[in-house]
């Protein structure tokens, strides 16, 4: 029993070892500075969305699909690595120690997010409502005995449960638990609650008593575990090397016409090879497209038009940060190595590659801003030209050295 602890122990200090060693790359000086320039904003827009808002807002139902979204999701995290299908296999009886340690441990990730959700919704309730934080707090309580409950579904139904099932399973119980939510803010007849939450235990014992007696799903937990560590790793790529990261290659094909006025000489093959990479390596289009879409959104909730200017600067400056790892994405390949081609090259087709995509999002998002006010949408793209043309100048240049 002691050795089954001791394990988790070690695979916990070992996870804790590698999320700081990343963490620190993630969470830099520059980025801590936009998070935090982000969040003041974002409480700033809240309260003046606050201050607009009716009773007949129905922030009850708001609450409910986003609290039911968080306490629907999440698996627990186990930390199973391959070659345990060979050395724990045979102890797959004993280790209830093990997975009620994982247990424990996401369940207070996954408390604290809920936590914090609550906290951003509760003004919302109080300002519609007129209720007090007691009452939230009161709520948050009964939402918490909810997620322990979710959690543990998930558990048991990943004995059993393949991936058609899974989407009906994710459904019905965002489903019920969006209810219960609702019912709670609402201020419904405690039956109402009652019954979901009946409804809700029901299901998790008939879930209990289908994985009774079944043995684990190796190689199912495995993968989890390996997705959710990938994950990660991606995003540390951002930031730094990483060596645990796979290469992924996606060919789409529909994007094809942008290379074609590249010409066939030899002087367009770093600019060919970091448009290719761009498109189709890594997460870089994708990255691209999530903040410009995030970054328009933004535009569109929030009123205060010349400060639009600074929102624009501030996805464009998130966009290119986060950009910057291209330029090493061929690094470990020594071909590029045989190219007859200077360094000087290489430097100028990134740079061009990297501000025509930055170049990309601000008339995007300008146009956005030109949607409601013309002036405005041509000062966020003078803003973000200069912007772009400094931060190439003041900080990409010193990044872009050869080791």
């Amino acid at each position: 029993m002691s050795k089954i602890e001791t394990l988790w122990k070690h695979r916990f200090q070992q996870y804790l070892k590698d999320t700081r060693r990343y963490m620190k790359y993630i969470l830099n000086d520059h980025l801590k500075l936009v998070l935090l320039f982000a969040i003041g904003a974002g409480a700033f827009y809240y309260q003046q969305w606050l201050d607009t808002l009716s009773p007949a807002f129905p922030s009850a139902l708001f609450i409910a699909v986003l609290l039911g979204l968080v306490i629907t999701s999440g698996q627990i995290q186990t930390f199973l690595k391959r070659a345990d299908l060979v050395f724990l296999l045979a102890l797959e009886t004993k280790l209830s120690p093990y997975f009620k340690r994982s247990f424990l441990f996401t369940l207070t990730i996954h408390l604290y997010v809920l936590l914090i959700v609550t906290a951003i919704v509760a003004p919302l309730h109080v300002k519609v409502t007129n209720d007090s934080y007691q009452t939230v707090f009161l709520f948050f309580i009964l939402l918490v005995g909810l997620k322990v409950i979710n959690l543990a579904v998930a558990w048991w139904f990943s004995y059993f449960g393949e991936r058609p099932s899974k989407w009906i399973d994710y459904v019905v119980r965002f489903f019920l638990n969006g209810a219960f939510t609702y019912f709670l803010f609402v201020h419904a007849h405690p039956l109402f609650p009652v019954v979901m939450g009946i409804i809700i235990v029901g299901l998790a014992f008939y879930y209990r008593s289908l994985a009774k007696g079944k043995p684990l799903k190796w190689e199912k937990l495995i993968e989890l575990e390996e997705k959710r560590m990938s994950l990660f790793y991606r995003l540390a790529n951002l930031f730094t090397d990483v060596p645990h990261v796979k290469e992924q290659v996606k060919r789409r094909l529909y994007l094809d016409w942008l290379l074609v006025r590249i010409p066939f000489k030899q002087a367009a093959t770093y600019r060919y090879l970091y448009i290719r990479t761009f498109l189709r390596s890594g997460d870089y289009l994708g990255l691209l497209v999530r903040l410009t879409v995030i970054g328009t959104i933004l535009l569109f909730a929030t009123p205060f038009e010349y400060g639009n200017v600074v929102v624009v600067l501030v996805v464009v400056y998130m966009t290119g940060f986060q950009l910057i790892p291209l330029w090493k994405h061929h690094k470990q390949v020594i071909w590029l190595s045989l190219y007859p081609l200077q360094i000087h090259d290489r430097k100028q087709a990134f740079l061009k590659v990297f501000q025509s995509a930055l170049y990309m999002q601000i008339i995007i998002l300008a146009a956005v801003l030109a949607v409601s006010n013309m002036m405005v949408g041509l000062a966020g793209i003078v803003a973000g030209i200069i912007f772009v043309r400094l931060f190439i100048t003041m900080y990409v240049m010193k990044k872009l050295v050869e080791k």
